[in-house]
């Protein structure tokens, strides 16, 4: 079984690279790789190369792109541009260049703009669906709802297994109130505003997915970044408003436009390093 692993502020994904169509055998693949420690893999996505492959420049709709699948279903920012930086290599771009691609979770294609030379990538995220908040120990949390992951804000509160999980508990009583059916991935952005200047805080991500029904406090997380954003420029109603999150892994850039308090775009950017493919064999 060949993987790929990819490090992108520490957030270890793996790229599976060899076909699993099967869901059942997808999550056992996912499971394995997560258990093998020399890995110190958080998260898993299997790569799909298009039949008919299109210029990369153009998304169209979605037809003939690369498409990675996460191992839930779930869409994830860091393995959204890591994997949009190994398409570049792959088609041999040099420089910095926009691509696009096919996530799961992302209804449309995801840009991603690359340089394979400096080893950066940034992915233009999803916007969330709805905003809700929870009632949590008598404060208001905030809930962001985004097509394949649903993050709940948690400033100020201790980063605990099972804190994360009284949130994740009250956060599935709000979805299924106005939705069908559980999201495939729900992450608890723990954050400590205390640094807030040049850093915007220090933000522990936790996320859980459903379909390996694992809790990892991930080293960063990229579409947490995004929420967090999106919480932070709450009080902003035109322009950019940037801000750098430091996280257990790194710092990962996170960029928001506005317009008379509309919210036009989401982009989260930072190194990413990728490895050499390698051979997994699946334990017997």
């Amino acid at each position: 079984m060949k993987i790929l692993v990819a490090d992108p502020a520490k957030n270890i994904t793996v790229f599976v690279l060899d076909s699993v169509e099967n869901s059942e055998k997808r999550a056992f693949l996912a499971r394995a790789i997560l258990a093998e420690r020399s890995l110190g893999a958080e998260q898993v996505g299997f790569v799909v190369p298009p039949k008919d492959e299109v210029p990369l420049r153009n998304p169209g709709a979605g037809r003939g792109l690369w498409r990675l699948e996460m191992a839930g279903g779930e869409f994830c920012g860091n393995a959204a541009r890591s994997f949009g930086l190994y398409v570049a290599g792959k088609q041999g771009l040099k420089g910095q260049a926009k691509i696009f691609v096919s996530v799961s979770g992302a209804a449309g294609p995801v840009g991603v703009e690359a340089d394979v030379e400096k080893g950066w990538a940034a992915a233009e995220m999803p916007k969330p669906l709805a905003a809700e908040t929870l009632d949590y120990r008598g404060r208001t949390l905030s809930m962001l709802v985004f097509e394949g992951i649903t993050h709940v804000i948690a400033p100020d509160v201790e980063a605990k297994s099972e804190t994360f999980y009284a949130i994740k508990s009250l956060a599935e009583k709000r979805l299924s109130r106005f939705r069908e059916g559980l999201p495939s991935a729900i992450g608890v952005m723990f954050y400590d505003a205390s640094g807030f200047g040049s850093m915007s805080g220090f933000l522990r991500p936790a996320v859980y997915v459903r379909s390996t029904d694992s809790l990892i406090f991930e080293s960063s997380c990229g579409s947490g970044s995004a929420a967090l954003g999106v919480w932070l420029s709450r009080d902003v109603a035109d322009g950019t408003f940037r801000c750098a999150l430091s996280q257990p892994g790194g710092v990962i850039e996170t960029e928001l436009n506005k317009k008379a308090g509309e919210l036009i775009s989401i982009t989260i950017g930072g190194e990413v390093k990728l490895g050499e493919v390698e051979e997994f064999t699946l334990p017997e």
